[in-house]
């Protein structure tokens, strides 16, 4: 069922019953003109010149018609694909991500009783996809899905993380309450500390947090990784030439999509040793 109107078929309605009405108003308009001038011309005229805007005026409003409707029915069929898509995408990533979700269960489980390292690595590469994932569903949703500030506790949040990233010391120097979308600062926090182990080689990350201004903050992400030898300009712009170990920078470039929607601003800085990430967020210290 359509819940909402896009605004293609939006203007697709409006632009037809402006132009068909508007063409409608010539025709008769042009035929009463037509008619007020019979008594001043001759009677072969009137009637060649009547039956001439009678039969053209009234094929225009035809195909007028034909056109505008075909347009929105066009409009509307595609609708209903788009939204048989987004259903279908949005099952098969719940799907998906279940799936995922009890891998990285079980594989911790036989880790822990087996002691082997190469269970570390089986878990590194379902994280990776299941990040993976969450970001192509991010970007595939665009503006539509909107998003709810709420106040959520920064130093909660990174011990969730400590799990995902076990060989990796995360220290947050201060903890603080920050106002963002729960699922959207998840998105980021996962990219920015992906980010650090997968492609900085990073083995520690130290989080300052500062206050900026009043209700604002300043969060830094600080790894000891290799850094990064491009172009700062272009991180976060859009992606980047893509390898099998450097990717292709779609997370950081949907990191600023989200954080600019919750109201706050990300930028990446060089380091003597390492690499920033520096977030401005809505937040107060703890």
């Amino acid at each position: 069922m359509i819940k909402k109107y896009p605004y293609k078929l939006i203007l697709s309605i409006v632009w037809f019953l402006f132009t068909f009405s508007m063409v409608t108003w010539w025709w008769i308009f042009s035929l009463r003109q037509l008619q007020s001038l019979a008594s001043s011309i001759a009677p072969e005229k009137y009637e060649s010149l009547h039956w001439m805007l009678l039969w053209e005026g009234s094929i225009l409003l035809i195909f007028i018609f034909a056109g505008g409707l075909s347009l929105l029915i066009y409009t509307y069929r595609e609708r209903l694909q788009s939204e048989r898509l987004r259903l279908f995408f949005s099952n098969f990533s719940h799907d998906l991500k279940t799936s995922l979700t009890r891998l990285h269960l079980r594989t911790e489980v036989l880790a822990a009783k087996n002691n082997q390292s190469g269970f570390s690595e089986i878990l590194t590469e379902v994280n990776r996809l299941d990040l993976q994932l969450e970001n192509s569903l991010w970007i595939a949703r665009g503006e539509d899905h909107h998003l709810t500030l709420k106040s959520q506790g920064l130093g909660e949040m990174i011990g969730q993380f400590r799990i995902e990233w076990p060989e990796m010391e995360v220290h947050l120097q201060r903890d603080a309450v920050i106002l963002v979308d729960p699922l959207a600062i998840r998105s980021v926090l996962r990219n920015i500390l992906q980010n650090s182990w997968l492609h900085g080689q990073a083995t520690r990350i130290d989080i300052f947090v500062e206050e900026k201004k009043s209700n604002h903050l300043k969060i830094t992400f600080h790894d000891n990784g290799q850094g990064f030898k491009g172009d700062l300009i272009k991180l976060g712009k859009g992606s980047l030439p893509s390898s099998s170990q450097e990717g292709n920078g779609i997370g950081l470039y949907l990191s600023q999509l989200l954080v600019e929607r919750m109201k706050g601003g990300i930028h990446f800085e060089t380091a003597s040793k390492g690499f920033k990430t520096v977030l401005e967020l809505q937040g107060s210290l703890k």
